[in-house]
């Protein structure tokens, strides 16, 4: 045996027993600490395995191999500091439950153990059959926030149904009352309707990575367009690419830059000229990839999450036990994209996230223990800049994405338990520090939270299993919150819809089966005794109703007096107490994609925008 040999076998040796003993010993983030490392002496080891085989000469090499090993950690820190791109703003040791990494090696064993844990699943799994709220409690909602549309912004044109008053949301059709901007296979379409009927479109495609990349919503406003898009890359790896353009001139839009985050993308928020991006992110680390060679410098883009191509500073990840998936966060200006202003990365196993005007909170139901629990992170920000905070949880989950809103600095949470015998609800209210100081028990027993709107001094939300109540409670005092009334109705409402100061709109189903579309109003003017004004049901012929899934399908615009969305057609109608629901316009719709109709009006002219066609009739009133 050479010595040369001698010092390989040394090396594997070396960082096989070192991983093993200290895994088991590891401190893990259970108790709301950094996880610790345990140092072991690579020269002791090899002293111990040199002495038995060779005597002095190896305990020199043993020696030798210690220097080395240092000199490589020492230099692989500072690389690591360094060159490793993207540190972001620092923001706190720790996101609630979860805690900053304090190197790539806590990053590393978080993720080495959820893919032994996946291992032991897969082997399991022939037995046992695993799933997640997913697979057990049908959401109504997308992942969004809650809002009403300003008088302010109803006033010529009509924009994106949004849920956070102030916050913009990224869609598939987009206008700026000039121009309707329609995301069509692969492309971007431009039309003209400054003079109303809609002029021959023009097409952007974005100068791709690559030809399969997919364009999934875009934001238009202040003479920028921002096109979100998803990249697979080299190592077939999801990136989310947002390019920014100018419009100053829409039918020769100006490529201004572009930036990149790792992972599929989910969603994102604008604030004036501020995008929030959210992508999930799986980190797959090959199985041979042991820590010494998962931790060279060299090796780290190979698994660590990157922006802009550079990899993410350790003490901008924060990590939770076994997990290998997460979220991205980035924000960037839309007039210079390519400096990304902030970034974090959350190993939350791609949990929801709402969104309000200067706080994202990041919720998921965990099904491991004993008991349903959702747990919600609170991140704030301003101007780019995302701060760390604090964690509360609930009992059992959030069936409907409206039941989590933020109010004066209050976080409200409607959640629904379901691990007893029956379903139970309950209202729960968070402070700015997340210690909750109100809670209402006991709400609608046997019943699931379908839908929910909050606004002002009350929260309204319907229920289904049994019956089908629509709720009101009073939640001007957050430390008591109260009930005030219900309303047995047929059928239930699966979104709502703020109308007016004294009534909500509800779009759902005429019975259990689905056959039908119901409308109705809801007259709250008297908050403890609601009533239901006027309804309209009608057939469906069987197909899929985006509105019930995504609410930004849904145009409900008051100061227009218009409520439009597509089933097998596009269904637009006005409002009257007296009259009730009037049909102004069906229009029928080619159906390439049964998801992506938008309404949009502008003055009197009314556009239906998606899946490559554009329908247009004036708004004359009541359809003969």
């Amino acid at each position: 045996m050479t010595k040369k040999d001698l010092f390989d076998g040394l090396n594997h040796i070396d960082e096989k027993i070192i991983e093993e003993a200290a895994e088991p010993v590891r401190i893990r983030k259970k108790s709301h600490k950094k996880l610790k490392k345990m140092a072991i002496s690579t020269a002791s080891i090899a002293a111990i395995l040199t002495v038995a085989v060779l005597g002095t000469e190896v305990v020199r090499l043993g020696n030798r191999v210690n220097e080395l090993e240092s000199a490589k950690s020492d230099a692989g820190e500072n690389t690591q500091k360094s060159n490793n791109a993207y540190a972001g703003v620092k923001s706190g040791d720790k996101l609630g439950e979860y805690i900053l990494a304090s190197n790539y090696e806590d990053l590393y064993y978080t993720v080495k153990s959820a893919q032994k844990k996946d291992k032991e699943m897969v082997e399991y799994d022939s037995v046992v059959i695993t799933g997640g709220a997913d697979d057990m409690a049908p959401s109504s909602g997308d992942m969004m926030e809650n809002s009403v549309l300003s008088s302010e912004e109803a006033s010529d044109y009509s924009t994106t149904n949004v849920m956070t008053d102030g916050v913009d949301e990224s869609d598939v059709v987009k206008t700026d009352g000039k121009y309707i901007y329609m995301v069509e296979d692969g492309q971007i379409s431009i039309t003209d309707i400054t003079d109303g009927k809609p002029d021959e479109e023009q097409k952007l495609r974005p100068d791709f990575e690559s030809p399969s990349d997919s364009i999934e919503e875009l934001y238009v406003n202040d003479g920028n367009m921002v096109i979100i898009t998803n990249h697979l890359n080299d190592e077939e790896n999801d990136e989310t690419i947002c390019y920014s353009y100018d419009i100053t001139d829409p039918l020769k839009p100006q490529l201004i830059g572009r930036s990149s985050q790792d992972g599929y993308y989910s969603t994102s928020r604008k604030i004036g000229s501020i995008v929030y991006v959210f992508s999930n992110t799986s980190i797959q680390m090959p199985e041979l990839m042991v820590k010494k060679a998962a931790l060279n410098p060299n090796n780290l883009d190979k698994w660590v999450p990157k922006v802009d191509g550079e990899i993410i500073n350790y003490d901008c990840i924060y990590i939770e036990d076994e997990t290998n998936s997460g979220t991205v966060i980035t924000s960037f200006n839309v007039d210079d994209p390519s400096t990304v202003i902030d970034t974090k990365c959350i190993m939350n196993g791609n949990d929801d996230v709402y969104v309000s005007n200067n706080a994202m909170y990041f919720y998921s139901m965990d099904w491991k223990r004993s008991r349903q629990i959702t747990t919600i992170s609170k991140m704030s920000f301003a101007d780019g800049i995302m701060e760390t905070g604090e964690s509360t949880s609930v009992s059992g989950y959030l069936n409907d994405k409206f039941a989590i809103n933020e109010i004066n600095g209050y976080l409200y949470v409607l959640a629904t338990d379901s691990d007893k015998e029956t379903e139970v609800n309950s209202l729960h209210v968070f402070d700015g520090e997340m210690k909750e100081t109100g809670v209402l028990n006991e709400i609608a027993r046997g019943e699931l939270v379908y839908a929910a709107r909050f606004v002002g001094n009350y929260v309204y939300f319907i229920t289904y299993k049994q019956t089908d109540p629509l709720f009101v409670a009073d939640i001007s005092n957050p430390s008591e919150p109260k009930l005030l009334g219900e309303l047995e109705v047929s059928g239930f409402s699966e979104y709502l819809h703020i109308w007016d100061d004294t009534h909500v709109l509800g779009i759902g189903y005429g019975d259990s089966d689905r056959k039908t579309i119901k409308l109705t109003m809801f007259d709250v003017s008297d908050p403890a005794h609601p009533v239901e004004e006027n309804q309209k049901i009608f057939d469906h012929e069987g197909y899929y109703c985006e509105a019930m899934n995504n609410y930004k399908a849904v145009l409900a615009e008051p100061q227009k007096n218009l409520i439009g969305f597509a089933v097998d057609k596009y269904y637009l109608f006005s409002y009257d107490s007296g009259k009730g629901f009037e049909l102004m316009e069906d229009a029928s719709l080619k159906f390439e994609n049964e998801r992506g109709y938008r309404g949009i009006y502008k003055d009197d002219d009314f556009y239906v925008a998606g899946n490559g066609e554009i329908n247009y009739f004036k708004l004359t009133g009541k359809k003969s």
